[in-house]
């Protein structure tokens, strides 16, 4: 064992060896992570694996993790590569249990052992004991175990209690069980030794200087011989016996056994290892070939004992097969068989080991379950996932990736990572340096496309090592350009809601819910408010910002407070209305969950709506009252053409019609109308008249021929209803029937003449009237039944109540049985409405009229339903309530149905005002549109202006020269319906033109045609802006394309005028000048067109990676010139990542070409091998960054890089005549003139073949 010293961290202890177990006394948090923190630390930086088994001063992991952080700044790589590991109290055990101390002190020992075979030095130990605090005969026994356990380990632990948590016995016992103990007196960290520990050592120390003493004067030589001979002894046998128990340990954790055979005798011998394999008493059970036989399962048999027999004539090998334990279990084995053979080359003995194999095989198929699963997402993913190197190799692309960047897998492969990745993008470096930091990362780049568009990528890589123990990476690239749009929707969406928050006449208040030791909301913090919320709740709000409601307005309503504590607990908004008392006024309030604990509110003061409500609905009980009691028949035409007619029960038992019925001739024309014995016509109705008129019509007469055949007098009047602006919205019409007073007027009339005949009459009548009366009693019942509508009457003298069946079935009584009382009625009233009801009834009684109301009822059965009730009083003669008739109507789906479309509207608002687009629903009968959403910013008109909005006005705003394209699209969507697209100019309120995309769905009815749209319309002015500007860029790609052509073919066509000014001064030129010329001609060429080859790879940069391009136009010179079987090669030093334009690019090229083709031509001619390097990189500058430069045209040029280019051969050599700078071969003159372009010097060495050193500058 190591008995390096460690460093504790902390300055009062200093270095501890492996094995310390001490503890510390604290009084406070502060002082526990004072000694913990810089504990903790040294152990992460001496490659330790640390752990931190936390207190209970600790609630969670996060409050633990913030010292620390302050303490260690690379907290967070610690934890996420796993050395440093953080346990909760609550995680360890449960409150109420205490853990097994045994199964602690295992958990510890193996996670010592895990760290030392994932390469840590050891294990670094702080833990809180005080689960057994009240066991002490366990705790120190514990802490004994402990010390014991780690004594010979490469652990130090420190126990940590709370000094406030124990008394002194307590402290006493922790303290004598441990090492050293940490206490703090007078604001000091103090180290205290363990006394008993001490005075051990005391005790060792005495009687060994004792024996010392005399036997150094019996024998000084033997003693030392005795000692040294016991010392080896010691330390041999310790060895023996350690090494025999960690091989039987060794052999039991991996469950290999061995085995003897003696062919000769049958004998078979197994360890106790290949007993425990098989599932085998050693007491019971006889090792022999044929018991293990009959072990071994019976379709490997055969199998086995073949490969045996086969190992008698071959080498050793393993063999695996299965085998089936006493208890049916069936595993997997492998044995390795060695045969000793004797004299005669006949086996005498067979030997080996058995290694259970079970869960190798297991782990063999989940591998490859879990390889096929990979394949499945590597082939079926929709992201793009690839598989490389870590030097941006790539080795495989599934099909996403090629859709991805609109390559084949093979043309990925062969781009790597530079040519598939923004080169530019400053993202890319630091994504790389934290892959290889941590193995992994995540984040967004910038990729690029075959076609050479870039689009934003969210990448996502991990390391990893391969079968053969390489690394690899995966790599998984997801397009995001839609999410950033998206995102840039929002945040223009967010400027809005930052505008619309501060200029909103609505208040708003951002909230964190406060709950109380039972988990419920008692209060809430204010954590942002808006100017209306200050005007509305009377208070600035530096005043509420950071403090609870409680503490500025001192009392909170708890039915509002469990409201915000609902939406902030489960997230579903709310929407109520509320009155305050802090400022008496009705509020209406919605409420909102942004994040979990948190609620927004936005509330408006509705006191007046409020107002205006209560005095409409008492103007609707009134006049509902007075149309169910009034005894005339009244109907209301609800539009002005009168295509919808209702009437009141009186109008309904008349016309023969139903309860809310529509009675309208143009929709229903069951009924003829007559005037003097002349038909009328739709027109000529008083209802119509009025209201197409806009006049009274009064005291008409008409009659009415109804469905059943009967005919009807009747006498009416009718009058225009007007909306707010004065235009007719309807009418209503009132009529008496005065058929039987028109008969009693044609009878009065016969009986002058007949009285018999008169009495005869009457008595008709008479019967006939009380048959109608029993027929309406009859038509009343089935109407109250259909309306769930109850009648009452209840006589105040009596206090008897008669109650009709409909009344009764709403209350879920038995008409029989029902006590009619307004006793029994109150106790079916819900116990909250009771008093309400009661303050009714006592108003009647001191004279008041009954107004209608809505109250609950819990039925017979239990069912809470909601009924609306009204009446009237009738009086005697000295105003005294006498009788009470009423009516009870069951509403409760109808109060149902208001609540859910009240939220439906509600979201659907919120909804459309949300995706910052314009949603509308237009009908095509009525050419008439509803619109939501942003109006007003994508427009510019208020949504009043926006409201009547129609077909033609949207044309109208449309861009003259996109009119006749969107028609068209609408056209050809309206006859063959599906989905609308269309893109157009739209005038908005400034008068500007923006451009917006109009989809649509349309939804058909019966008949298959389209009767309404449902669609958005978003402005994309942007993005036709960016287009456009895309536009741009190519047509500048271009001109620049061409300029760098012509550049180039005159470069070309001035090497041919040299090459041709060589010939002219030759007097013979043979056909191999030529065409050697030619060839130099085309490699030259060739130099050039190999930089516009690398520049098209390069994708969206002007700038040439000149190290790849040199490499491999000198390789193609090589290929050109190969000279017989002659071995030349090739060394190149070149300098990664130097870029130049191609104006440096082309005459650094050829300056190459030159002097390597002359090298292969001329150097090596008498040599059968040689050696030509080149030399490429960038001069350190020594002159000051801001010095100037002048180049040979005079320009001064500033941040100049100096490049060295050496190119040499171990050839011949130039002649020493030969003048480089005043040569008269052609190549030579190229690469002077190319010199002196790019402004730089040449040099030429002859000490060991040629070598031409060029110095060049590059802005």
């Amino acid at each position: 064992m190591d008995e390096k010293l460690r460093t504790s961290g902390v300055q009062v202890i200093g270095d501890i060896a492996w094995g310390t177990h001490f503890c510390q006394f604290y009084r406070t948090q502060e002082e526990l992570v004072n000694v913990v923190c810089p504990y903790l630390k040294a152990g992460l930086e001496g490659n330790e694996l640390c752990i931190w088994a936390l207190p209970r001063d600790f609630e969670t992991k996060k409050e633990a993790e913030e010292p620390l952080r302050r303490t260690i700044p690379k907290l967070d790589i610690y934890l996420e590569k796993g050395q440093m590991e953080i346990i909760s109290y609550k995680d360890r055990y449960a409150e109420k249990e205490i853990p097994d101390s045994k199964k602690a002190l295992e958990n510890l020992i193996k996670k010592a052992d895990y760290a030392l075979l994932n390469g840590y030095s050891g294990l670094r130990l702080v833990q809180d004991t005080s689960w057994l605090k009240n066991d002490w005969k366990n705790l120190t026994g514990y802490e004994e175990e402990l010390d014991i356990a780690i004594e010979n380990r490469r652990i130090t632990a420190l126990c940590t209690y709370s000094s406030g948590k124990f008394d002194t016995d307590e402290t006493i016992y922790a303290a004598l069980s441990h090492r050293f103990v940490l206490v703090k007196k007078e604001g000091n960290w103090e180290k205290v030794e363990n006394p008993r520990l001490k005075k051990a050592e005391e005790r060792v120390i005495q009687p060994s200087g004792e024996v010392e003493t005399k036997t150094e004067e019996e024998n000084e030589n033997l003693k030392k011989l005795l000692e040294e001979r016991t010392v080896e002894l010691t330390e041999a046998y310790k060895s023996l016996k350690v090494n025999e128990k960690q091989f039987l340990q060794i052999r039991k954790m991996t469950h290999i056994g061995n085995w003897k055979w003696d062919i000769l005798t049958g004998e078979l011998h197994w360890s106790d290892e290949v007993y425990r394999i098989f599932g085998r008493d050693p007491e019971r059970f006889k090792a022999t070939c044929d018991a293990f036989l009959g072990s071994v399962h019976p379709d490997d048999r055969e199998y086995l004992i073949n490969s045996i027999k086969k190992d008698f004539d071959e080498q050793i090998r393993n063999i695996d097969y299965r085998i089936v334990l006493p208890d049916g279990e069936e595993r997997t084995v492998r044995t390795r068989v060695e045969i000793t053979f004797d004299e005669e080359n006949q086996p005498v003995r067979a030997e080996g080991i058995v290694q259970d194999i079970t869960e190798l095989k297991r782990i063999e198929k989940a591998l490859q379950e879990r390889e096929e699963q990979y394949r499945a997402f590597f082939e079926n993913s929709m992201d793009a996932v690839l598989f490389a190197s870590p030097d941006g190799t790539i080795h495989a692309a599934n099909k996403a990736a090629c859709k991805t960047f609109g390559m084949t897998e093979e043309e990925i492969i062969r781009a790597g990572r530079n040519g598939i990745v923004d080169q530019s993008d400053p993202r890319l470096k630091p994504s790389l340096e934290e892959r290889d930091r941590k193995g992994r990362f995540k984040g967004e780049i910038n990729h690029k496309r075959k076609d050479g568009t870039i689009f934003p990528g969210e990448v996502s890589t991990a390391l990893f090592k391969d079968k053969n123990g390489l690394m690899k990476i995966v790599i998984i690239i997801r397009d995001i350009t839609e999410r950033k749009k998206v995102e840039e929707v929002l945040r223009k969406s967010e400027e809005h809601y930052r505008m619309l928050f501060t200029n909103m006449t609505e208040a708003f208040f951002l909230g964190e819910i406060i709950l109380d030791r039972d988990g419920k909301p008692y209060d809430y913090r204010f954590l942002e408010v808006n100017p209306a919320f200050e005007f509305h709740a009377g208070v600035k709000g530096e005043k509420v910002l950071g403090r609870s409601h409680l503490e500025v307005f001192q009392k909170a309503d708890p039915t509002v407070i469990e409201k915000y504590g609902q939406v902030a607990s489960s997230g579903k908004p709310a929407h109520f209305e509320f009155f305050t008392h802090l400022t008496n006024r009705f509020l209406d309030i919605y409420a909102f969950s942004p994040e979990k604990g948190k609620f927004a509110a936005i509330f408006r003061d509705i006191t007046g709506r409020k107002k205006i409500e209560e005095k409409t609905r008492q103007r609707a009980e009134e006049m509902e009252t007075l149309m169910e009691v009034a005894p005339v028949a009244i109907w209301i035409g609800h539009d002005p053409q009168c295509n919808n007619i209702t009437g009141n029960r009186m109008a309904n038992e008349l016309y023969e019609s139903e309860v809310g019925e529509n009675v309208s001739v143009n929709s229903n024309p069951v009924r003829r109308f007559f005037k003097n014995g002349h038909e009328l016509t739709v027109d000529e109705l008083p209802m119509q008249k009025a209201a197409l008129k806009d006049i009274n019509v009064r005291d008409e007469e008409i009659d009415v021929l109804l469905p059943s055949g009967e005919l009807r007098t009747l006498l009416g009047s009718a009058s225009p209803l007007h909306d707010a602006d004065g235009n007719v919205r309807g009418s209503i019409s009132a009529s008496i029937d005065i058929t039987q007073r028109k008969k009693v007027e044609t009878e009065l009339t016969e009986t002058l003449d007949n009285l018999e005949s008169l009495i005869k009459g009457r008595t008709a009548e008479l019967e006939k009237a009380y048959s109608s009366l029993k027929e309406s009693e009859k038509k009343l019942a089935e109407a109250q039944k259909m309306a769930h509508i109850g009648n009452w009457d209840w006589d105040l003298v009596t206090n008897k109540i008669y109650a009709s069946d409909e009344m009764c079935r709403i209350f879920g009584l038995d008409p029989q049985e029902f006590d009619a009382s307004y006793e029994a009625f109150l106790n079916y009233v819900h116990p909250a409405d009771r008093d309400h009801i009661n303050a009714i009834y006592r108003a009647v009684l001191d004279g008041k009229e009954l107004v209608g109301m809505d109250y609950r009822i819990v039925s017979a059965n239990g069912q809470e339903r909601v009924v609306h009730g009204q009446g009237e009083v009738t009086f005697d003669r000295e105003n005294i309530p006498v009788r009470i008739r009423g009516t009870v109507q069951d509403i409760t789906e109808r109060k149902r149905t208001e609540k859910a479309l009240e939220l439906s509207e509600e979201r659907y608002r919120i909804i459309a005002e949300q995706t910052g687009q314009l949603v509308y629903d237009y009908n095509v009968e009525e050419d008439t549109a509803h619109w939501a959403g942003n109006i007003e910013e994508i427009t510019g008109y208020t949504p009043d202006k926006f409201r009547n909005m129609n077909l033609q006005s949207l044309i109208s705003l449309i861009h003259p020269e996109d009119e006749k394209k969107f028609l068209e699209k609408y056209e050809r969507f309206r006859t063959y319906g599906g989905t609308y697209r269309s893109e157009y100019r739209f005038k908005i309120e400034n008068g500007e033109y923006i451009y917006v995309e109009d989809q649509g769905v349309g939804l058909k009815d019966a008949k298959g045609e389209i009767k309404r749209i449902l669609g958005t319309i978003k402005d994309i002015t942007e993005r036709k802006k960016a287009e456009k500007s895309f536009a741009n860029i190519e047509a500048a790609r271009k001109r620049e394309i061409h300029h760098r052509i012509k550049n180039n073919l005159q470069v070309i066509s001035s090497l041919l005028d040299l090459q041709a000014e060589k010939f002219k001064n030759k007097k013979n030129t043979g056909d191999a000048d030529v065409l050697a010329a030619l060839k130099e001609s085309q490699n030259r060429v060739m130099s050039i067109a190999l930089i516009h080859e690398k520049l098209h790879e390069s994708k969206g940069t002007d700038k040439l990676d000149f190290s790849p391009y040199l490499m491999k136009l000198v390789e193609s010179l090589f290929q050109t010139y190969k000279i017989g079987n002659k071995d030349l090669s090739l060394d190149m030093d070149l300098e990664e990542n130097i870029f130049f334009n191609i104006d440096v690019a082309v005459p650094l090229g050829l300056i190459v070409n030159e002097i390597v083709s002359n090298s292969l031509k001329y150097a090596f001619r008498d040599r059968d091998r040689g050696t030509i390097r080149i030399k490429l990189y960038r001069e350190e500058n020594e002159k000051p960054e801001h010095q100037k430069h002048e180049n040979s045209r005079g320009d001064r040029i500033s941040s100049i890089n100096n490049f060295i280019l050496a190119i040499s051969d171990n050839g011949s050599g130039l002649p020493e005549e030969l003048n480089v700078e005043n040569a008269s071969t052609l190549g030579l003159q190229i690469i002077n003139i190319l010199v002196e372009q790019l402004d730089g010097k040449i040099e030429l060495s002859r000490s060991s073949g040629t070598e031409f050193t060029i110095r060049f500058p590059v802005a």
